[in-house]
């Protein structure tokens, strides 16, 4: 740092000045993010990147005129001056009549397990290089059968964050976390699979490259062989926990953040208690997860972290709200304030979400003819508000009784999420997997989902 101040104390420096200036209400937000990252292209190391990004964002009230402004680095003039310009764009601003003011120290703050490794904290570049180099290795093995490592990265990062405000907010908190992604293709005889990704982290030791290769590579394979003349009409799908955690991202989870109900546009608003998902799916935030990727003591408001339960065995049991949206909905704080960093204001978000397992094994899940559907793109056009979507399923693998028959080349998806959730769904899997950052979902099994394949 430029300045022998720690974070926590710049955050403290930075409301007393806001007060100064002029606010009733100040809170700071710092956040210091060290490490490095290396990006493989074509099989080759492109880049290796040092991180060290660090800042306070200082949000003000003036009565209930709001503003904000943030300092990149440490220097106490730059907060200073950023903490006056803060308060200078809230007495400019409108008055916001929902303002109810920031947030008060939660009673009690979590203390979860497996956020923080000091291997990882102080792993050096040559060691992420090294992995880099296994990575590439590990799948020029598989060159003769024509695959290759399209794209690949590979992080590790420590994060400091601290937050203070004028209602006695005072927190510090900090974690690591590694990552690998790994994109494959095989491109052999004149043809080429889809790009498959595979994603793995960990909050206290480095993830597998070579499992994580292993697992792309596993179906690029399956993709070797074409299914072609697919009748257009509604098939038993089993989407894989990429192509779940897709779908439900841009629907489903939309439709539980708190600020969507308040605004109107939740599918879900006014069915709290009621049954809105078959009985076998049950999903919930866990801000407190031990070792989950979105795992911390404190939330982007200070508000402590908690486990709640948004959908139970069916049965819709709430939402998620930071302390603005909670307040406008006669509610209070989840601990689900979510921010993109020092820069960013916050706005109700996920944690980690986790659909618990089912009980059916892969066996079952492919039982019968079936369509496997390991990716979809395209999710982000689907209809947060009626759970409407259409997708290319890239790639989409036909099943018979547990035999993969070939890879459906163009096939295209059409349905209606909320309702296949609430009354098409015929297996969940047992297995929960981690396709992305801070989601944790099984494979699941669906009747009748309308399939057609490009020609």
């Amino acid at each position: 740092m430029s300045s022998r101040a720690s974070l926590i104390e710049l955050a403290t420096l930075a409301t007393k000045y806001a007060v100064k200036e002029g606010a009733t209400e100040a809170e700071a937000f710092g956040v210091n993010t060290r490490g490095y990252v290396v990006s493989i292209f074509a099989g080759q190391i492109k880049e290796l990147q040092s991180i060290n990004d660090v800042g306070i964002g200082i949000r003000v009230a003036v009565g209930k005129r709001l503003g904000f402004a943030y300092a990149t680095g440490t220097d106490l003039s730059l907060v200073k001056e950023a903490a006056r310009r803060a308060v200078k764009l809230a007495k400019v601003s409108n008055e916001d009549m929902y303002w109810r003011g920031l947030p008060e120290p939660s009673p009690v703050y979590p203390e979860p397990g497996n956020i923080y490794d000091s291997h990882l904290a102080y792993m050096n570049p040559e060691t992420l290089v090294e992995n880099a180099v296994a990575l590439i290795d590990y799948v020029s093995q598989y060159k003769d059968n024509g695959v290759i490592l399209s794209r690949a990265g590979l992080g590790v990062h420590t994060v400091e964050r601290a937050i203070t405000n004028t209602n006695g907010v005072y927190r510090i908190d900090v974690g690591t976390h590694a990552h690998v992604v790994v994109s494959t293709i095989i491109r052999k005889d004149g043809n080429v699979t889809p790009a498959v990704f595979k994603f793995d982290s960990s909050r206290i030791t480095f993830p597998s490259v070579e499992r994580t290769a292993e697992r792309a590579i596993e179906v690029n394979m399956l993709c070797t062989r074409k299914i072609k003349g697919l009748e257009p009409r509604g098939y038993t799908v089993v989407y894989v926990s990429e192509a779940l955690a897709e779908l439900l991202s841009v629907t489903v989870l939309a439709s539980l953040n708190g600020e969507m109900v308040v605004r109107g546009r939740s599918y879900y608003a006014g069915r709290l208690e009621q049954k809105v998902m078959d009985e076998r799916i049950t999903i919930v935030d866990d801000g407190t997860l031990k070792g989950g990727d979105n795992t911390w003591r404190f939330d982007g408001e200070g508000v402590a972290m908690q486990r709640k339960a948004l959908v139970e065995k069916g049965v819709l049991k709430g939402f998620v709200f930071d302390n603005y949206w909670g307040q406008r909905a006669g509610k209070t704080s989840t601990g689900n304030a979510v921010r993109g960093g020092y820069a960013s204001t916050p706005s109700p978000g996920f944690t980690n979400v986790v659909m618990l397992e089912g009980d059916a094994s892969p066996e079952e899940l492919l039982d019968g003819r079936v369509i496997v559907v390991y990716n979809v793109q395209g999710a982000h056009t689907a209809n947060r508000e009626t759970g409407e979507y259409s997708v290319l399923a890239n790639p989409a693998i036909l099943y018979e009784n547990g035999e993969a028959k070939g890879w459906i080349q163009g096939a295209t998806l059409g349905g209606n999420l909320y309702t296949e959730l609430e009354s098409k769904v015929e297996l969940v899997g047992r297995l929960v997997e981690k396709p992305y950052p801070g989601i944790y979902v099984p494979w699941i099994r669906i009747r009748d989902v309308r399939v057609a394949q490009q020609s």
